[in-house]
């Protein structure tokens, strides 16, 4: 399984202390050089299952330059280019490029799920919790409700 990620739920399940879901889950996470460099802004080292690799230039990746910003540009367009199965984005606008593009999006709250699923996790609420206290993520109350009770949870 390919998946390709965005900074944003790297970043949000470090400082939540949750990112042993990711490689849990889909084994190693691709991202891009402009995802990486800005990790390392605040996170001095990367995860070990985070493995770096180039988006190709080209016409799609100018134009979501334009779109987006780069870690999600570079990271749609690097998902384009392996032909992934995922790519982990949270970002709305972000998401509808990619989902154009014929891109299937994950974001964090559906990557809970995945986790308490695979018992990576006990709890989908506390999950949510923690993503808000620590990573300053929030899930909408509607959303919430839907995937707790998905998980027997509400």
């Amino acid at each position: 399984m390919i998946v390709v990620s965005d900074t944003t739920a790297l970043t949000t399940l470090i400082k939540s202390g949750l990112e042993h879901v990711l490689p849990g889950l889909f084994g190693e996470v691709r991202i891009p050089q402009a995802v990486a460099d800005e990790l390392r802004q605040f996170h001095p080292a990367l995860p070990t299952w985070c493995q770096i690799e180039s988006a190709k230039e080209s016409r799609v990746l100018d134009s979501l330059r334009i779109a987006v910003d780069p870690g999600e540009a570079e990271a749609i367009a690097l998902a384009l280019d392996l032909q992934a199965d995922f790519v982990l984005l949270d970002d709305k606008k972000g998401r509808r490029q990619a989902e154009t593009l014929g891109l299937t999006c994950l974001a964090l709250p559906a990557v809970m799920v995945a986790a308490k699923r695979q018992g990576l996790i006990s709890s989908v609420a506390e999950a949510f919790a923690i993503l808000a206290a620590k990573g300053r993520y929030g899930v909408a109350e509607g959303t919430a409700v839907v995937l707790l009770r998905s998980v027997g949870e509400a």
